[in-house]
C-alpha cells in the first residue's frame, strides 16, 4: 500500500465504525464556539438541583463580598459553574445587562432560583448589598433540600415496612407459631 492510501483507510474505518455503533461522534475541536462546547451542552440538559444551586450561590456571595458588582459576579459565577446552572446564571446577567429589573431578571431562572430572586430584589430596594443575603439564601435553600431527602427516606421506610410485615408475618407464622401450637394441642389431648 502506498502511504497515501493509509490515512484514508483509517479514516474510512473511523467512519463506518461510527455509523456501525450508531453512535454520533463530534470532534471539540471542530464544534463551533468554544473548546469543550459540545460536552457543556450535553451537561447544561441537566437540571439545576438545589444542592448546585447553593454551591452557586455560595460562590456568588463570595464573588459580590470581593468586590466584583452584581452582573460581573453572575458572568464570573457561570464561568465556573457547568451545566444548567451556567445557563441559567448567564441568562439572568444578560437580562440585567439589557436593563430589565432584577424581579423580571430573575424569572429567566427556574423556580429553584427564587430564594436568590428575593435576596436580591429586597437588596435593589433596600440599597444594601445582596452579599450576605444570597448566602442565606443558599443555607436555606440547602436546608430545605436536606429536610425535603430526610421527609421522602422516611416516607419510603414506612412504605417499605407494610410489604415485608405482610409478607415476614404469615411466613413466621407458618414456620414458627402454629408447629409449636400443633405440638403443643397433640400433648394436651394426647391420652
Amino acid at each position: 500500500m502506498s502511504s497515501d492510501v493509509i490515512p484514508l483507510v483509517v479514516a474510512a474505518a473511523a467512519l463506518a465504525a461510527a455509523l456501525w455503533t450508531g453512535r454520533r461522534t463530534t470532534c471539540p475541536a471542530l464544534t463551533p464556539g468554544r473548546p469543550g462546547a459540545a460536552t457543556r451542552s450535553a451537561a447544561s440538559r441537566e437540571p439545576a438541583t438545589p444542592h448546585t444551586v447553593a454551591d452557586a450561590l455560595v460562590l456568588l456571595a463570595l464573588a459580590l463580598r470581593s468586590g466584583m458588582g452584581q452582573r460581573e459576579a453572575l458572568d464570573c459565577v457561570a464561568r465556573t459553574c457547568d451545566g444548567a446552572v451556567a445557563g441559567q446564571l448567564r441568562a439572568v446577567s444578560a437580562a440585567l445587562r439589557w436593563g430589565r429589573p432584577s424581579e423580571e431578571a430573575w424569572a429567566y431562572a427556574p423556580a429553584v432560583w427564587r430564594s436568590a430572586a428575593l435576596a436580591w430584589q429586597v437588596s435593589e430596594v433596600t440599597g444594601a448589598g445582596p452579599a450576605q443575603l444570597v448566602e442565606d439564601a443558599s443555607w436555606r435553600l440547602r436546608d430545605r433540600e436536606d429536610r425535603r431527602l430526610e421527609a421522602a427516606g422516611l416516607r419510603a421506610g414506612v412504605r417499605l415496612v407494610l410489604p415485608l410485615g405482610a409478607a415476614f408475618l404469615p411466613a413466621f407464622a407458618c414456620t414458627s407459631v402454629i408447629p409449636v401450637v400443633l405440638a403443643l394441642g397433640q400433648r394436651v389431648l394426647a391420652p
